[in-house]
């Protein structure tokens, strides 16, 4: 959990300078520190996950207690060490060890308060977090922390009202609204949701939350909105470009051409070798009237997808409106060859088969 690193952090007696940091993370190169010098042997395990290098922590911190069992301060870095390596239940065991000599230390309440909500003790998770704010802990991810042991309690009222006062003391607290907006929508309530994500964007228009915004937009009923927001996070790589496709199909399918042209268009401009998308834009040109521009469309459609039958059959068809008998057979033959197997394309591959004959008989 990224959360964690937040509060890694040892107690005041313990911490380095900036320059001690710098001299032992040159230490951790190489240098060799005396077996029976602690200090100094506990000061590189701290430097160590200091500069987030946790297995080197790990190491370290082990082999200081294989000769100290009972060094509280070694016991801390070697738990924070651990809940960075995702070893949760042996981190407990150091950090219970730690929190007998540091009973005030935030970081130690705070990190057994997230392995005992991992392990589903949230009252427990709730007593370590209380204590923790006890003693002054005020950061975000412990007051998220605390709305969701709170709501695994069942206890959803004071976990909104958590939420709904931490952001009156730090208005403008972008995560908070994140998790208001995530709250609204499990509630079935996308208004506030939509406002609660719009909110956060102001703070920083990342990917995840645009697209958690369009699937907001689109719960709501607000498709035209929801598009608008898909294109954004597709833009940043955090949606696929293929719910716009379905967007743009399903308007096609209910002859609403003007909403499907638009989509498609856009993807278009953005994915411009994408066959299957300048084959859906073709389409609907087609539909629409705009005959000679879907006629490009489907040219260009094979030449970046030879074996894409489905443009080879609209090319004959249109062809064949031409009364150009040579062309429409050649199409004809090539969407048979490329359709052979396709059982989508059955009725397709029928009618095509019956035109050819006529054609070649022409």
């Amino acid at each position: 959990m990224t959360m964690l690193l937040c509060f890694v952090r040892l107690p005041l007696k313990m911490r380095l300078s900036l320059t001690r940091i710098a001299l032992l993370a040159g230490a951790l190169a190489g240098s060799v520190v005396a077996a029976g010098d602690l200090p100094a042997r506990r000061n590189l395990a701290q430097t160590a996950l200091l500069v987030g290098d946790y297995e080197r922590a790990y190491e370290l911190a082990d082999e200081i207690l294989a000769t100290w069992p009972d060094d509280a301060g070694t016991h801390l870095i070697r738990g924070l060490a651990l809940m960075a390596r995702g070893e949760f239940e042996a981190a407990e065991e150091d950090l219970l060890v730690a929190r007998e000599a540091y009973p005030d230390d935030t970081a130690v309440l705070f990190n057994l308060a997230v392995i005992a909500e991992r392990r589903g003790d949230y009252r427990g998770g709730l007593y370590y977090l209380n204590e923790a704010f006890a003693r002054g802990l005020d950061k975000v991810d412990a007051h998220l922390l605390k709305v969701k042991l709170l709501d695994h309690l069942g206890r959803r009222g004071e976990a909104r009202d958590t939420l709904e006062y931490y952001l009156t003391q730090r208005p403008g607290t972008r995560p908070i609204y994140l998790a208001l907006a995530e709250w609204s929508r499990a509630a079935g309530d996308a208004e506030k949701a939509i406002a609660y994500y719009e909110k956060a964007l102001k703070h920083g228009r990342d990917g995840p939350t645009l697209a958690e915004l369009a699937a907001t937009y689109e719960a709501a009923g607000d498709r035209r909105s929801a598009v608008d927001y898909y294109f954004e996070a597709v833009a940043k790589g955090a949606a696929s470009s293929d719910i716009l496709a379905e967007y743009a199909t399903d308007y096609a399918a209910a002859a609403e051409f003007e909403q499907a042209l638009e989509i498609y268009q856009r993807l278009v401009d953005r994915f411009p070798e994408n066959a299957h998308y300048l084959f859906g834009l073709s389409f609907v040109k087609q539909q629409i009237g705009r005959v000679e521009e879907a006629r490009e469309g489907y040219r260009e459609v094979v030449r970046l997808k030879p074996d894409f039958a489905e443009p080879y059959y609209n090319l004959a068809a249109l062809a064949d409106a031409d009364e150009d008998a040579d062309a429409a057979a050649s199409y004809y033959r090539d969407f048979l060859q490329y359709s052979a197997g396709r059982d989508d394309l059955a009725e397709s591959r029928a009618k095509a088969s019956q035109r050819l004959r006529l054609l070649e008989g022409y």
